[in-house]
């Protein structure tokens, strides 16, 4: 369904829902948009997307390949009613950009996506994720050292990620997928400074 479509003018926009849609897509025609925020009035904050978390998160466990500068992110789990939902986005070229909302399910939960920092050899630890997106790894140093919920321990490198990652979505990334829950906690090791994203349900009493 169309949501929205901004004015072809550089810009900071904002519209309005009365739920929250499972994804959120849109076509920036070349022309990325640099920030994406969503905000529920129940739950506040749920999203803030730079350029970069875009990229990153775009497409995440999709089968099928995606039209060309077509972006998918997804909010919730599925159709979450009796949401006043606020999203801004940042239109950083003059170009309108239509962006729509689809749900092929009943939601319960939203997600959460927050950005985190990993410092140079400062092993960083995330846990309770649906996935952790960590794009510029280097695949010479860098690992992800895993602990299993049976207690299974292994460590994986940036080809592994990227292996495993074209299982579940079309284009590869150096993605801890753990929408199953199979997954306690991730440790990253990196040798320099990188961004990371992460995904989560927002359970009921939880705090983000």
């Amino acid at each position: 369904m169309l949501l929205y479509t901004s004015p072809a003018v550089a810009a900071t926009y904002q519209f309005n829902l009365t739920y929250l849609p499972a994804r959120l897509t849109w076509n920036d025609a070349g022309n990325p948009i640099t920030l994406l925020r969503v905000e529920t009035q129940e739950e506040g904050v749920i999203a803030d997307y730079n350029a970069a978390a875009i990229a990153a998160a775009n497409g995440f466990a999709m089968v099928g390949a995606q039209a060309a500068n077509q972006k998918t992110i997804r909010l919730a789990n599925g159709y979450i009613a009796n949401r006043n939902v606020t999203i801004t986005v940042t239109i950083a070229a003059a170009a309108a950009i239509a962006f729509f909302g689809h749900s092929d399910c009943k939601g319960t939960v939203p997600f959460v996506f927050k950005n985190a920092s990993i410092l140079a050899l400062n092993p960083t630890t995330f846990s309770k994720f649906c996935a952790v997106f960590v794009p510029t790894l280097a695949a010479a140093t860098d690992r992800v050292e895993v602990e299993f919920s049976d207690g299974h321990r292994d460590t994986f490198a940036v080809a592994d990620w990227l292996a495993m990652s074209s299982y579940t979505q079309e284009v590869a990334g150096i993605i801890v997928n753990n929408m199953l829950g199979y997954i306690s906690k991730i440790t990253v090791v990196a040798a320099a400074a990188t961004p990371a994203y992460i995904l989560s349900y927002l359970l009921p009493g939880q705090n983000k």
